[in-house]
């Protein structure tokens, strides 16, 4: 909290009314939601090649009802060879 602190007080005075409009708007907390699912995003593995998925990443759901799984994948030719192995 005290960077964000520090940083306020940098602030003009329209960059401390538009940021108050913008936590009442509801639009900081969404560009806050949107950096949190990019640090989600950054720790997944693809487990074909060991390669971290980006945001451009694939994922598939499968699995019995009771127990899903999710995979990431970094690409399409990872999930295609993943597909293959498993109708193997």
């Amino acid at each position: 909290m005290e960077k964000i602190n520090k940083i306020i007080e940098t602030f003009s005075y329209e960059e401390l009314v538009n940021l108050k409009k913008q936590l009442k708007e509801g639009k900081l907390d969404n560009t806050i939601e949107s950096k949190l699912e990019r640090f989600k995003n950054s720790n997944k593995i693809c487990p074909v090649c060991n390669s971290p998925v980006g945001e451009g990443g694939l994922s598939l759901t499968f699995g019995p009802n009771d127990f899903r799984k999710i995979a990431h994948f970094d690409g399409f030719d990872c999930l295609e060879y993943f597909l293959y192995k498993i109708k193997k």
